[in-house]
């Protein structure tokens, strides 16, 4: 911890006036990770207050640059940020703002971003996300890691604030139809605003919901976690309701790993080489993101890149459409390439198929 002496000279204590709460543990937190998904407005908040709450190191996840519009509903981000990663310029805000908490950025979507593994160890994971899409991802990844997710949403004047601390519980998946669970919204960036126009929002609610999420999660750490799984906050009203869920047997975001997984001597910076050399003769491993795949035109067949993106695009001889090819086989990725340039995460835990038949669980170092 960073030494600051008073006005007496003596040492002074960041933390003296928090470790006069009762069940409050400045050392418990201190030791604690906690991993944010979504560095905007919200995870704005969330971060500035689990920094200044003591939690020892923030796992930030946004692949997002920052806008204009983010700066009437951020704390972190100033003018000369504009155009830089979220993650970075919060970083660099939250290592001034509170120097003791270690933070680390993934400027990446959350596949990439933060393995599995990482999810597992974190004392709490926290969901600041905008889209169902992206709720859902996040949601099935904490449920494979088993790890405890505080998730949160806001409107203009309202917002709630959803807990799921073990699989078995019932969870934000579990209030939607089988067709709203499977919505494949696309992701949108604040620089792009959806063809709607952008959602309305502003610091009022994106500061109530926070402070909200970072009670639950300051809670969780503390080993005293709140009763309540579902809160809804009416500003206006001057109202907040705990909300009972029932847990739907359809929904599928219940079944953590089967096993514990089994250690590999390789990092996601080693190679995809490096991966298949470590794992037993014969083994498939799969990873979470899509690696787009050379294409081979059906008319001519001439070969181009792999396409980076969903679009169609035209064979450079004949003009035929080629369609983009994807796969998440390891094995089909260039074997030089890096497995976190193929879109795996730090501490991720990848599905190996065996040879003989049957799966393995494998964590990356």
């Amino acid at each position: 911890m960073t030494e600051v002496l008073d006005n007496a000279g003596q040492q002074a204590d960041r933390f003296a006036r928090a470790r006069q709460i009762t069940g409050w543990d400045t050392e418990r937190l201190g030791a604690a990770t906690a991993v944010i998904a979504g560095v905007g407005a919200l995870g704005n908040e969330v971060a500035k207050n689990l920094a200044l709450a003591g939690v020892g190191r923030l796992i930030l996840c946004d692949p997002d640059t920052v806008t204009i519009a983010n700066l009437s509903r951020t704390v972190l981000f100033t003018d000369s940020d504009v155009g830089e990663p979220k993650v970075v310029a919060a970083a660099a805000a939250l290592r001034s703002l509170a120097p003791d908490t270690g933070v680390v950025s993934r400027q990446a979507e959350l596949v990439s971003g933060v393995g599995l593994g990482e999810l597992a160890d974190a004392a709490v994971v926290l969901g600041c996300l905008d889209t169902v899409r992206a709720r859902m991802q996040l949601l099935g990844r904490a449920t494979l890691a088993g790890a405890a997710l505080v998730d949160g949403g806001t409107g203009p004047w309202t917002g709630e604030v959803r807990l799921r601390l073990s699989p078995d519980e019932p969870c934000f998946a579990c209030t939607l139809t089988a067709h709203e669970r499977g919505i494949s919204d696309v992701p949108w960036s604040c620089a792009e605003p959806p063809p709607t126009g952008p959602a309305a929002a502003s610091i009022v609610s994106t500061a109530l919901i926070a402070s909200w999420m970072t009670v639950a999660a300051l809670r969780i750490v503390l080993a005293h976690p709140p009763g309540y799984r579902l809160l809804r906050i009416d500003a206006l009203g001057g109202r907040t309701e705990p909300v009972q869920l029932t847990r739907d047997p359809d929904c599928p975001h219940h079944q953590p790993l089967a096993e514990a997984p089994l250690p590999l001597a390789v990092s996601h910076r080693d190679t995809v080489r490096d991966l298949l050399v470590a794992l037993p003769n014969g083994a498939e491993p799969f990873g979470w993101a899509r690696i787009p795949l050379p294409l081979r035109c059906a008319a001519c067949g001439q070969y181009t890149h792999p396409l980076q993106r969903g679009d169609d695009q035209g064979c450079g001889e004949c003009g035929a459409v080629l369609r983009p090819r994807f796969t998440e086989r390891l094995r089909d990725a260039d074997e030089g390439l890096r497995l976190c340039d193929v879109g795996v995460a730090p501490g991720e835990i990848l599905t190996v198929r065996l040879r003989e038949g049957g799966h393995q669980w494998r964590r990356l170092k």
